[in-house]
């Protein structure tokens, strides 16, 4: 999806232009991405790259608010956006995390992820989507969600990143998996890759390569193991 960039967007419109797309695509092709999409479709997969991982999470996380407030409130989405299947690959998902990152190299006036995350601290945590999934949890009370009803709403998930990533460095990856497991999804599946900076893998996408390979074989492991399950 070619969503609009900064100075033209910020993060929140970039997530308004992918949710657009959806249902977009929910309209025209609703056998394959539809809420009532057949048993012959395999689902409706999220694939993003570095800030475009950013934003699909993000776009994940505002699904799943969505839909766990609509079960608490026992009411019911006819036009549901539902992800079955999420790729981030190389992804800053801790905004907080990465601006530093980058001021510790330098960039970070260089970068335009500062301004299209709302420049502060507060903006920056906001932005991020583990922490903006954590702090939408803690507003219910204790006992009103659990951990089998947030898991069987969130997609199955492989986070991705390359080993030799200087843009954004792999512990990106890791911290936001970690971060997941603590609210208690364990659909999250991880794969680090050997000799891969951070272009390297969209090019592997594009030519051929080891992160291609590895979410062909993870994406049919997961439909045998119960990708259709969920539709």
């Amino acid at each position: 999806v070619g969503y609009r960039v900064y100075p033209e967007a910020d993060t929140t419109t970039q997530v308004a232009d992918l949710e657009s797309a959806m249902l977009t695509l929910m309209k025209e092709y609703p056998d394959l991405c539809g809420p009532k999409r057949t048993e012959r479709s395999v689902g409706f997969c999220v694939m993003g790259h570095s800030s475009g991982a950013h934003i699909a999470m993000i776009f994940v996380v505002e699904q799943i608010k969505r839909l766990l407030q609509s079960h608490l409130e026992g009411t019911h989405l006819d036009d549901r956006i539902m992800t079955d299947v999420f790729v981030g690959i190389s992804g800053p998902y801790d905004i907080n995390h990465h601006f530093d990152y980058e001021a510790g190299r330098g960039v970070e006036e260089l970068s335009p992820m500062k301004a299209c995350n709302g420049y502060t601290r507060e903006q920056f945590r906001y932005n991020s989507p583990t922490w903006r999934l954590w702090d939408f949890l803690t507003t219910f009370s204790e006992g009103a969600m659990d951990n089998r009803t947030l898991e069987s709403y969130f997609p199955q998930t492989l986070l991705l990143h390359g080993i030799e990533d200087d843009t954004v460095p792999f512990t990106a990856t890791s911290e936001a998996a970690k971060a997941l497991r603590l609210l208690g999804i364990d659909q999250c599946d991880e794969y680090y890759a050997p000799l891969t900076g951070h272009q390297d893998a969209v090019m592997h996408l594009m030519l051929g390569g080891r992160v291609k390979d590895f979410i062909q074989r993870w994406l049919l492991t997961t439909e045998k193991r119960g990708l259709r399950s969920r539709l």
